[in-house]
């Protein structure tokens, strides 16, 4: 069964506006990557991923954003309430994809990197004490040396972003960054190509966490200033990689 505009994606899309996202949403069907997981209501005793909405983000360097739900089934010996029957417990999370979108002659290497957080834990309030990128940081697929291509130092350079991140990584808990291919072809799609080319994300989380504050919001926003800047810096090496 289609499914629209999901009630709660109209939410978050007011939601991130006011939180400093400016964003329309986007037809159903109207991007590739929406083509990544079906648009379909998740029902009955099967698990899956679903798409359930996309926007389009008005004048920043995060191009578009997926909204994506995915319905978990587990076991177990006594489940009292199961949805359905003994041993049966169903939940739901959720997840933002946010993508940026190149031209097309621009080939990004095997970019994919997550954080690491190290939290401090309080009696009432826990705080991350430090974080480290970990992962393949390069842009280009050249030897190791030969161009200034690791994002990680580009990101951890950036004292905004790490301020920033000090305090949203407490909720996303692992943000990550990667290189993006739309998993349907161009036929496939219909020919709706939005030439992403990096995916920005985070863990699988609850609902209501999906309402990120504006110091996430900024967070993401950073990373992408970066990522972007990183990539015009060395555009005649991706468009002759």
């Amino acid at each position: 069964m289609l499914v629209l505009h999901d009630s709660f994606v109209l939410k978050l899309q007011k939601h991130l506006a006011s939180a400093g996202m400016d964003n329309e949403l986007l037809e159903p069907g109207t991007m590739d990557f929406e083509y990544d997981y079906p648009r379909i209501q998740l029902t009955g005793p099967t698990e899956g991923i679903a798409s359930v909405g996309a926007m389009r983000v008005r004048d920043g360097h995060i191009t578009y954003l997926d909204v994506l739900k995915r319905k978990v089934l587990e076991e177990s010996g006594f489940s009292p309430g199961s949805t359905y029957g003994l041993g049966l417990h169903e939940y739901t999370t959720w997840k933002i994809r946010f993508f940026l979108s190149l031209p097309p002659t621009i080939k990004i290497g095997p970019l994919n990197i997550g954080t690491i957080s190290k939290v401090l834990k309080g009696k009432f309030h826990s705080k991350i004490e430090d974080f480290v990128w970990n992962g393949f940081g390069k842009l280009t697929t050249l030897p190791p040396g030969l161009v200034h291509d690791d994002v990680i130092s580009a990101l951890d350079s950036d004292s905004k972003l790490k301020e920033l991140m000090m305090k949203s990584l407490l909720k996303e808990k692992i943000i990550t960054v990667s290189h993006y291919t739309p998993k349907k072809s161009k036929e496939q799609t219909g020919g709706h190509q939005s030439f992403t080319k990096v995916l920005i994300t985070s863990d699988w989380k609850p609902q209501h966490d999906l309402l990120i504050d504006n110091n996430t919001v900024s967070t993401y926003q950073q990373i992408a200033i970066d990522i972007k800047n990183a990539i015009i810096r060395l555009r005649y090496v991706l468009e002759n990689n």
